[in-house]
């Protein structure tokens, strides 16, 4: 019998770097894919099935699979969505969810055991760049809600913060490439984030690990709170932003955005860098299984 079968999508890096680090630590393991999952057939059993891959076409052949080839593994539901009430994706009731964007108010009525986790991200930390820039922001337009939020960065970068050297883009789909997205966010001293389609988000950690201070929105995801993985090493801004500019004011006066900056890059190296992902959603699994 096999450790894990994971069924996953090829383009969703995160899930992919979450699944392979279980091969990584020694586990016997299988990754069906959107692709290749038109043409395997399962052979052996498994422990634990994880299903992440939950289009339409695949779900019906796993839910096939799992009433009559995986009846007695243990089902893991991996979701990365932001939906507000829980909603499970297979005929059978998984017996773990792990959720990214798990918070206070989250519905679970089917009442399923679920841990959090967030985004594994790697460093992009990069110490031949000087932090030039007093404030960046990066961002797509993946969401309504963050159109708001860019008028007033572009607001204040032309009006009353003028004076302070600006890195702004905002695009409609993301077009930056690697390397001028790495030299940006190693340039700045504040780094400013808000949230899109969800809480969490890859800029996060990203920043966090280049040593820039993070102004946001207060993260409230569980995973991010106290017994989880906390993470605090961030200056605070009302969700409506209307304290944004006296933040990067207060942010950038004396320098207390290298201490903050500083801190967040501790907070990464300590408990956010990708291997301290992985190392807390193993143990978040085996709370609910001997594997």
């Amino acid at each position: 019998m096999k450790d894990f079968l994971f069924f996953n999508y090829s383009w969703v890096p995160n899930s992919t770097l979450y699944f392979n680090s279980f091969i990584d630590a020694g586990y016997d393991c299988d990754i069906v894919d959107e692709i290749s999952i038109s043409h395997w057939e399962p052979k052996d059993k498994y422990k634990v099935v994880v299903v992440y891959l939950h289009c339409d076409g695949p779900v019906a052949t796993i839910n096939y699979w799992l009433d009559n080839y995986f009846q007695d593994c243990f089902l893991i539901q991996h979701n990365t969505t932001d939906h507000e009430q829980i909603q499970p994706w297979t005929n059978r009731t998984p017996d773990l969810i792990m959720q990214r964007e798990l918070f206070e108010g989250t519905q679970n009525p089917s009442n399923i055991p679920i841990e959090p986790f967030h985004f594994p991200i790697p460093s992009v930390y990069d110490d031949s760049y000087e932090q030039i820039n007093d404030v960046m922001f990066y961002g797509c337009m993946t969401n309504e809600i963050r159109r708001p939020f860019t008028e007033k960065i572009l607001e204040l970068s032309q009006g009353s913060l003028k004076h302070l050297k600006w890195d702004i883009k905002v695009t409609g789909s993301g077009d930056r490439t690697p390397e001028e997205y790495r030299k940006a966010i190693n340039q700045c001293k504040i780094g400013l984030h808000y949230f899109g389609n969800s809480r969490d988000s890859i800029r996060i950690w990203e920043i966090a690990s280049t040593k820039a201070a993070i102004i946001m929105p207060k993260l409230r995801m569980k995973s991010t709170s106290e017994g989880y993985m906390p993470f605090t090493e961030y200056e605070t801004i009302e969700d409506n932003f209307s304290d944004l500019e006296q933040k990067i004011l207060y942010t950038l006066e004396n320098d207390r955005w290298k201490d903050l900056g500083e801190e967040s890059f501790q907070a990464f190296e300590q408990r956010h860098s990708p291997d301290h992902c992985f190392n807390y959603y193993h143990n978040a699994i085996r709370k609910h299984i001997q594997i």
